[in-house]
């Protein structure tokens, strides 16, 4: 027991000092808006595909596959009952109309990539792969399509499509075209010349600590204004932190998961919201200082949240 607090206090602290350097260099004015809006690029188009690429083509078996295609389905079933849930909070405590979408997105919906890949590295090792892509796969399916549509509800005029080109076209991110480009490989048996996965593993390698520090720079944007307390965000960290890893777990027990798809499963539904929310409250124009208080603020708790939950798992 003393070995996993350990371990979940130096994967965290590592993790915390890569953010503390992006944290740095953000309130000494070091990095700028150009390196802020270079940086997410880099890791979301170049970093991470090819990490994805290289590490699937090195570590996955054809075996596999099939497994991560179910585990995806348990993670379909805890997001939709998370999901359930949430509409039932907003209506039970009356949370505004203009933040239903946001509150709802917030509540079912991790950051299972952006951070959740590095983390779950941090805490299980590259053996984590497989289960933070089955539940990364319908978490970002489920965003893109259900929870796109329900954001569009805050404000008023045609809900969007749940389905619709713009909606298929980022379902199909880079970092899912690599991990798909990795699975081919895999799967037909293609050989990878050495120079192109060195090439790959080399600039996946960066995913993690660019990442990391990315968001050390976005909390060092948030003022104290910021965390102010209020019924909404009370409600909303509750089911980011309690109930939709409640659910989570419950689900993987019912459906017979693996220890190890459990805790990645459990981990990965108790990280902060999906930074896309406050885009997309953005582009459909609703509550986004709400939608930015989310993201933040359950970035922020996170560094005392992740540690708990990896404490949590050595139980399974």
């Amino acid at each position: 027991m003393q070995e996993v607090i350990q371990q979940a206090i130096e994967s965290v602290m590592t993790l915390l000092l890569v953010g503390l350097l992006g944290f740095y260099f953000e309130r000494k004015g070091l990095a700028g808006p150009k390196v802020k809006e270079f940086l997410p690029i880099l890791v979301v188009r170049a970093a991470l595909p090819l990490y994805l690429f290289s590490t699937t083509v090195r570590d996955l078996t054809k075996e596999e596959v099939p497994g991560i295609i179910a585990n995806a389905a348990v993670a379909a079933v805890s997001v939709g009952l998370t999901l359930g849930l949430a509409l039932l909070v907003y209506k039970i405590f009356k949370i505004s109309k203009k933040r239903r979408g946001i509150f709802c997105v917030a509540f079912t919906f991790s950051n299972t990539m952006f951070i959740g890949l590095p983390v779950n590295l941090a805490l299980f090792g590259d053996q984590a792969l497989p289960h933070v892509i089955s539940y990364f796969f319908f978490n970002s399916l489920g965003f893109w399509t259900i929870g796109n549509y329900v954001m569009s509800l805050d404000v008023p005029g045609r809900p969007a499509g749940i389905l619709s080109r713009a909606t298929l076209k980022r379902l199909f991110s880079p970092p899912l075209v690599g991990f798909f480009l990795g699975l081919l490989v895999i799967q037909f048996g293609v050989p990878l010349p050495m120079f192109i996965a060195k090439a790959a593993s080399s600039i996946g390698a960066i995913t993690t600590p660019v990442a990391i520090m990315y968001i050390g720079m976005g909390l060092a944007d948030l003022s104290r204004s910021a965390f102010k307390l209020e019924k909404d965000l009370v409600l909303m960290a509750i089911g980011r932190f309690l109930i939709c890893p409640l659910v989570t777990i419950t689900s993987c027990f019912v459906f017979g998961l693996s220890t190890p798809a459990t805790q990645v499963f459990l981990v990965q539904s108790s990280l902060p919201v999906v930074a896309s929310c406050s885009i997309l409250a953005g582009y459909y124009r609703s509550d986004t200082t709400f939608a930015v208080m989310v993201v933040s603020i359950t970035t922020l708790m996170s560094i005392i949240t992740i540690p708990i939950f990896r404490i949590i798992t050595s139980f399974l």
